[in-house]
């Protein structure tokens, strides 16, 4: 794909309701990372009034660009590990592990705490959020089905939601190249991977939900981790059609 037939916009952004019935439209948007210049989509309400940005800094070429019309919260939420500039065998155990390994690894340790954080962020919110990382698959895509299940959406409208990236990964990873090779310092991200990495199975979100399930479930995870009763409640009045 040439640089002149790179997308001026987002490539995998949905309203997560589009998905589902269960969820309320116009309060959860889910996307890869905007960029500078970008055409503005065509989606109800833009604007969003709070950005969760998933990516890690070295990830980052430039301010968010819809920092000063929005609220944008920084949640790193792979702590370095998507990006080269991180630790060679920290790098290649990550790939080892797969998508499975992945997302199991945001269940733990800091990356629990930003993904309980995350899912704040949505419950609170006064309007329109948008949940993004680079791609808008991995770490997007384990926040949004926490945050799925959470409210009760059953497991195989959770992976539908999921599985639909996988249509847009092309340009996902179009406009992700094109990100590096503007760049003139900072670390590359982690493009040169495992095909698997780069696709949206659906077994990679089935695993998920079962490591959620053999963990007492998507509330009893979130309560153990840091999260409140309060957050979870808060978040079915905000989602829940």
């Amino acid at each position: 794909m040439s640089i002149r037939e790179i997308p001026r916009g987002l490539v995998n952004l949905r309203d997560v309701a589009s998905s589902t019935a269960r969820v309320r439209p116009g309060v959860l948007l889910r996307s890869d990372a905007p960029h500078s210049g970008d055409d503005a989509p065509e989606v109800g309400e833009w604007p969003p009034a709070v950005v969760v940005d998933l990516r890690d800094d070295a990830e980052k070429s430039e301010d968010h660009p819809l920092l000063g019309v929005c609220r944008v919260v920084d949640l790193p939420l792979l702590g370095g590990r998507a990006t080269m500039d991180a630790d060679e065998e920290d790098v290649a155990a990550f790939l080892r592990a797969g998508l499975g390994g992945m997302y199991a690894s945001m269940l733990e340790g800091e990356a629990a705490v930003l993904l309980v954080r995350a899912i704040e962020e949505i419950a609170r919110a006064d309007g329109l959020v948008l949940v993004h990382c680079t791609a808008g698959k991995d770490r997007t895509g384990v926040t949004v089905a926490l945050a799925l299940a959470l409210v009760g959406v059953p497991d195989d409208e959770i992976v539908a939601d999921y599985v639909r990236t996988a249509e847009n990964m092309p340009h996902v990873h179009a406009r992700a190249r094109r990100t590096v090779a503007a760049r003139t310092a900072g670390a590359q991200l982690a493009l040169d991977i495992p095909k698997e990495i780069l696709s949206a199975p659906a077994a990679a979100m089935e695993g998920f939900l079962d490591d959620l399930a053999s963990r007492g479930g998507a509330e009893a995870w979130f309560l153990a981790a840091g999260g409140t009763p309060e957050t979870v409640a808060a978040l079915r009045r905000r989602l829940r059609a």
